[in-house]
Parts: C-alpha cells; sequence; structure tokens
C-alpha cells in the first residue's frame, strides 16, 4: 500500500442517506491522501436506499475506495436469483431467500425499488454491483496488517479460507472479543455496538486489534459511522 494519511471506514448504512451524507462529508475524503474501505450494509432498514445504492454504484471501482458486500446485499441478490425455486420444498420448509430479505428489512427497499419507476433497471444494475462486491479485503499500512469483512473472521484461518457464512452472518468475535488473540487488526460491521451495551460510537477492543463499525445507523438512537483506523479520529452522523 502506498504512503496514505488516513485509513478510512465506513460501517453499516442501512439506507440512511442523510446520516451517510452527514458522516462522509464530515470525513472530507481525500483519494489522493486517504483510503476509504465500506464494511457492506448499504441497503434495507433505511427509508432511502435507492439514493444510498446509486452513489456506491458511481462511485464503485474509484480510485482509494473499497466497497465490500454485506449480508444485506447477499440476502437481496439471493432473492432476486432464486424465483425459479420458490416453489420448491425446500422453500417451502424453510422459508424462501425472498422471505428472508423481505422479512429482515428488504420490504422497503423493495418498496423504493417499486417507487423509483425504474424497477427493472435498478434490479439489473444492483445485482451487477452486488456480484462485484469482494467478501474482504487486506491491507497493510506502517508495517501492520488490517483484516476487514461485514460480520466475522476466525483469526487463525486465511482469509482466502474463511468461509462465506462466517464472513457475512457470524458474530463470535463482536460477542467474545477474547477469541482474537492474533497479531492482525480485524475490523467489522454488522453487529449494532448498541445491542452489546456500548454507546453509539466505534469500539477498539482487544488493545486496538477489534475494531467494531456498526453503530446502529437505522436505529433511533443510532448514528452512520466513519473512522481514522490510524489517529482514532471519528467522523459520524448526530444521533
Amino acid at each position: 500500500m502506498d504512503t496514505i494519511d488516513r485509513l478510512l471506514v465506513f460501517g453499516d448504512i442501512h439506507g440512511k442517506w442523510d446520516r451517510f451524507m452527514m458522516a462522509y462529508q464530515k470525513a472530507a475524503f481525500n483519494p489522493d491522501k486517504d483510503l476509504l474501505i465500506f464494511l457492506g450494509d448499504y441497503l434495507d432498514r433505511g427509508e432511502l436506499p435507492v439514493p444510498v445504492m446509486e452513489w456506491v454504484m458511481e462511485h464503485f471501482g474509484q480510485r482509494h475506495m473499497i466497497f465490500l458486500r454485506g449480508n444485506h446485499e447477499q440476502m437481496f441478490y439471493k432473492a432476486m436469483k432464486d424465483k425459479e425455486e420458490s416453489g420448491s420444498l425446500l422453500s417451502f420448509l424453510f422459508g424462501s431467500p425472498k422471505a428472508l430479505w423481505l422479512n429482515n428489512g428488504g420490504s422497503i427497499t423493495y418498496s423504493e425499488i417499486q417507487k423509483s419507476g425504474r424497477k427493472e433497471a435498478l434490479l439489473n444494475s444492483w445485482l451487477k454491483l452486488v456480484e462485484q462486491l469482494p467478501l474482504y479485503t487486506e491491507v497493510e499500512v506502517n508495517g501492520r496488517l488490517y483484516w476487514f469483512m461485514h460480520a466475522d473472521c476466525e483469526p487463525d484461518i486465511p482469509l482466502a479460507e474463511q468461509k462465506t457464512k462466517t464472513l457475512l452472518w457470524n458474530r463470535s468475535l463482536a460477542m467474545h472479543p477474547q477469541l482474537h488473540q492474533g497479531e492482525q487488526t480485524i475490523v467489522l460491521g454488522h453487529t449494532p455496538v448498541q445491542a452489546l451495551g456500548y454507546k453509539a460510537q466505534p469500539q477498539w477492543l482487544q488493545d486496538g486489534k477489534l475494531v467494531l463499525m456498526d453503530t446502529g445507523g437505522f436505529m433511533e438512537n443510532g448514528c452512520v459511522s466513519c473512522a481514522d483506523l490510524l489517529s482514532r479520529e471519528i467522523y459520524q452522523s448526530s444521533v
């Protein structure tokens, strides 16, 4: 990694466009000097997923910006791709991917897609985007190794060997920080810090080697947060 001034990371946005923009403007990202990583969950739950996803698509691939996949992008993708199997016995027994998505905040997103008047165009472009979103990224800055993923990982297993379900869904490290005894800094979203008893701001645990970035952006007492991992400066929307 070439020299950077700030290693910025954004927690879950969940369709909260105004809160996201407030935090993003405070951070004042400079692509010439900063690296910015997003931990996924751009849509669902919040009331304005369409402008958030449009913004992500507009900025995907731009210099020093990395967008990861969250479990909500995964649910959306599987719901849209699973139409042909929705009548199967398996989906009847276990619930279809579409039902799983709609019941976990996807109903708001689907309603907003329909209201846009561009349903097919949005669905097609969003599906293509999700296909390109990686599950993790690894960065080395100033001799320190950083691992980024949406939800969780097994610290002793190489990133390329991690299970998709772990990276997108699990909460082991968030709930049991002591499980991380390694040297790398692991940065996670997915689990709102308020649910763990912390106040609504990013949390540095395990001597700073575990960072929790989901500050419950979609919750009434939550906010969307960005942090510089090098200085620990926090940029967030008002609660």
